[in-house]
């Protein structure tokens, strides 16, 4: 049963029905992420627990365990309950908690910490009125660099930590890094279509790392017909479904 529910992935995930609706920038960051052997990872934000489950699904073999926090109790609710529902229940613990306050775990505890934190500033874009997915899109609890300021005081010296976010943030996001000691090495920016700006881009950091980043090929997820491109679904096979 697990094993049919995993090929399925992730189409029948639990979602609060007031509240964030999962996107295919976390699909694609649970593939831009590499993981080594028996490495522990934390997903913050982890909503209902895409992330994390992407996560497990590329990884199946390594040994890895996976802590996804998340704030919205709902949400807790429905992550632990695909968790069980994949019978990941050994590998993923989800954890109800703040950002801002990660009293969960020491610091230092992880080897890889990644985040689709929320993409806009608070009175900036249209406000929804489902509070839940208000606070999911927008910095209402947690800004960009609170997220940053946890992941770099939750990760290893030499750990890394991978972000998606809104590339007209991208300059943001950079500072907020290297503000923090997260040196970036690795970044991906994600196109609808070969013809239109990036609007998403993957960045990778290091915790105390040397500079030299790499800029790789970007993922172009549309052709002009509106079907998915070959290259976007052998990146990320997820997006197929």
């Amino acid at each position: 049963m697990f094993e049919e529910l995993r090929n399925y992935f992730p189409r029948g995930l639990v979602q609060p029905e007031s509240g964030f609706r999962f996107s295919t920038d976390s699909l694609l960051i649970s593939s831009f992420v590499s993981v080594s052997g028996r490495a522990r990872v934390l997903d913050l934000g982890t909503g209902s627990g895409v992330i994390p489950l992407g996560i497990m699904l590329r990884n199946p073999d390594k040994g890895v365990t996976v802590t996804g926090l998340e704030i919205n109790p709902d949400m807790v609710v429905a992550a632990q309950e695909n968790v069980q529902k994949l019978g990941f229940t050994e590998e993923i613990q989800i954890v109800h908690g703040n950002v801002c306050q990660p009293d969960f775990a020491p610091a230092g505890s992880y080897d890889l910490v990644v985040s689709n934190p929320p993409y806009r500033s608070e009175g900036k874009g249209k406000a929804c009125p489902d509070e839940s997915r208000n606070k999911a899109r927008f910095e209402v609890e947690c800004d960009l660099d609170a997220f940053v300021a946890t992941a770099s005081r939750m990760v290893r010296n030499r750990g890394r930590v991978c972000f998606v976010f809104l590339a007209e943030r991208l300059t943001e996001l950079v500072n907020s890094f290297t503000r923090h000691k997260l040196e970036p090495k690795r970044m991906k920016f994600v196109h609808g279509r070969t013809t239109s700006p990036s609007k998403v881009v993957m960045l990778e950091a290091v915790k105390g790392g040397n500079p030299g980043l790499i800029v790789e090929p970007p993922v172009i997820l549309f052709e002009h017909d509106n079907s998915l491109t070959e290259a976007a679904v052998q990146y990320c096979p997820f997006v197929a479904k």
